[in-house]
Formats: C-alpha cells, structure tokens, sequence
C-alpha cells in the first residue's frame, strides 16, 4: 500500500467519527451530512435493537440538540430535536401547564415513523418527565 493509499485512508476513517468515538459508516455519514450539512457532530454510539445495528449521532444543529438514531444502511429510525417551551403545540403546553406548579425546565420533540411525541422534564412538581403527544394526550407523567 503506498503512503498516499495509507493517508486518504486514515483521513477517510478520521473524518467518519468524532474525536475517540464510534467509527460512523460511510451511508450514515453521507445521510446526516445531506439532512444536516452545517451541524456538528458531538457523540456517536453504536446500539443493537434485535437483529441490526444502529447508530445514535448526537450533535448541535442551529444552535440546538439534535440525535438521529439510523440503520447502518442510512435510513432514519428516529429524530430527537431540541424544543423551547415556546415552541410546543399549545395543546402541549396547556397540560403541562395544568400541573400544579409545573416550570418548563427542558424538552425534546421525537418522531420515529409517522408518529411525534414530546418528552418534556419539568420541574416544580413531584413529577419530573412528561411524554405527550401534540394533541396534549399525555403518554406518561412520572
């Protein structure tokens, strides 16, 4: 192997994780850099879900978290983006607000397939997350 063979190589596979991370294969790295091309990627972890491998990247996108779940082939399992309360449907902050003496402390607007849901940690309360649905149907309250 010739010693620009060796450098395009280790450029290649340099460029596919971050810093001490999990090496990224080439379709997902393609699949984040075209869906996010000015974010920067943070972590990325490798996870096992029955019978595939998937990849979680963790990163910054305009200012906000963003983790993308994928197939080792590129396609998207599930976005998690980071939310203001400000940018919640109303029906979502309305039964957030319903709880006695709950502050929005932070939150994340998840949609794997067709469905979205919002993750929310609140505080003020004895209960700490909520998971509702954009029509405010509250999935969980612990």
């Amino acid at each position: 192997m010739s010693l620009t063979s060796v450098l395009i190589l280790t450029a290649t596979l340099l460029a596919q994780a971050p810093a001490g991370g999990t090496p990224l294969p080439p379709a997902v790295r393609s699949a984040f850099d075209k869906a996010y091309p000015e974010a920067t990627i943070s972590s990325v972890t490798q996870e096992r879900d029955t019978n595939r491998t998937l990849f979680r990247v963790d990163g910054l996108h305009q200012g906000k978290r963003r983790s993308v779940l994928y197939e080792a082939t590129g396609a998207v399992i599930e976005v998690a983006q980071q939310v203001e309360e400000k940018e919640l449907p109303q029906p979502v902050a309305a039964r957030m607000h319903s709880h006695p003496r709950a502050i929005y402390v932070s939150g994340m607007k998840v949609t794997r397939g067709g469905s979205v849901e919002y993750r929310l940690t609140v505080r003020g309360t004895r209960k700490t997350a909520m998971v509702a649905k954009p029509d405010g149907t509250v999935v969980s309250f612990k």
